[in-house]
């Protein structure tokens, strides 16, 4: 090991570019892992220019929540603010029908904690003659088993609510919702 981290200080030593050149000294900790190993830079949390965008917003404490699917048709949840707090791969989706609007909504798994973004339209008066005033609401409510253990609203303009036919097209269906709490995204609004 000792001989590779040589070569990392001397090859650090030549880079060019902009910097001092000086590689910082490493913990013990860095000392024994592998040198070689490519240095991935972190993800954002919004979605890439090579990712489609299925549902992205940002709640009210200025995280944002995102779903995307990249090239080779991997799905991922991500969450955070300037930084990446939270990615999962995989996913599901389910979608329902309601008088005067509908629900979608995309699950990722956690070991016991569901993460569930949603999108919702839901009517609000039936008096004949009258409009429907849709409450329209975005969001993700998280359980852990079936207990409610967060709620974020979108607070973003630039919201994109659940994209259907990109849903369809990266994710297995389900035929129902994986939650009714998201019903409480009205009582909020």
């Amino acid at each position: 090991m000792k001989p590779l981290l040589f070569l990392a200080l001397l090859l650090g030593g030549c880079a060019g570019g902009g910097g001092s050149g000086m590689v910082p000294a490493l913990s013990s900790q860095e000392e024994t892992a592998d040198i070689a190993a490519p240095t991935v830079q972190p993800r954002a949390v919004a979605c890439a220019a090579a990712e489609e965008t299925i549902f992205t917003c940002k709640v009210a404490n200025g995280r944002r929540i995102s779903v995307c699917a990249d090239e080779i048709e991997r799905t991922f949840y991500r969450f955070g603010g300037d930084r990446l707090e939270l990615e999962i791969a995989g996913g599901e989706w389910a979608q329902v029908a309601y008088s005067g609007g509908g629900e979608a909504q995309i699950a990722f798994a956690n070991a016991g904690t569901r993460y569930i973004v949603f999108s919702r339209m839901v009517r609000t008066n039936f008096t004949p003659g009258e409009p429907n005033d849709p409450a329209i609401s975005d969001g993700l409510i998280v359980l852990d088993g079936a207990e409610v253990v967060g709620l974020r609203l979108c607070r973003d303009p630039d919201t994109v609510p659940v994209q259907y036919d990109a849903a369809e097209r990266h994710f297995a269906r389900v035929e129902e919702l994986f939650t009714y709490e998201t019903e409480r995204a009205d009582r909020d609004e």
